[in-house]
């Protein structure tokens, strides 16, 4: 998307009715735009859709056609249901997690793909947001050591943690975090979620 001026009447009406009809029918979704355009259009399509998300810059439609060709070889639903929701923020390379439904091993070995190459490649990911209402559980004990061994070989990556929840439960894991890992660690309610966002862009790297 380059040079984007917004719709005509028709036009917005028939791409609502597009959104309606096909969103949750859709896995991945990946925009290829200018960067101006990221935040918006990830914030008008998050209502709409349960799909990973991810921006990529308008000149690099390969990258964008090779992450979605990685959907088809590998699925994206295990048992008929949507994995873990994530959305990996570029360039700042901010992770947000927003968990619905009890984790299962291979969220993690989803995770992995999706992170670890830009890790590869930029050393760290700025910010990870996790936004939950409530701690959806694990739905077996491997699900669990997935999840522990995932945050055993990442914490050390990740630059600020800002967990956004209303839950009293989750909003203490913060304080618990700080002790256990080397991130900086915050709690927002949901109703400042921009504000989180804001704080993780806060920690991105300056680029020389």
């Amino acid at each position: 998307m380059t040079g984007f001026h917004g719709w005509e009447a028709g036009a917005a009406w028939e791409d609502l009715k597009f959104g309606v009809a096909h969103f949750a029918d859709i896995e991945r979704l990946a925009m290829v735009g200018e960067k101006k355009w990221q935040q918006g259009m990830a914030t008008f399509c998050k209502p709409f859709t349960k799909a990973t998300v991810r921006y990529f810059d308008h000149t690099d439609i390969a990258g964008a056609r090779k992450w979605l060709d990685e959907s088809v070889a590998t699925g994206n639903k295990i048992g008929g249901r949507h994995m873990l929701k994530h959305q990996l923020l570029l360039p700042e390379g901010i992770l947000i997690l927003e968990p619905d439904a009890p984790l299962e091993a291979a969220d993690f070995e989803g995770l992995v793909r999706e992170i670890d190459p830009y890790i590869a490649e930029h050393g760290k990911l700025s910010g990870l947001m996790i936004h939950a209402k409530a701690f959806p559980g694990w739905a077996n004990l491997e699900a669990f050591l997935a999840h522990m061994q995932f945050i055993k070989s990442h914490h050390q990556k990740i630059v600020r943690l800002a967990m956004v929840t209303d839950s009293k439960l989750l909003g203490e894991l913060p304080k618990v975090a700080a002790h256990l890992v080397h991130v900086q660690v915050k709690h927002f309610s949901e109703s400042q979620h921009e504000d989180a966002l804001r704080w993780l862009k806060e920690g991105t790297p300056v680029s020389p």
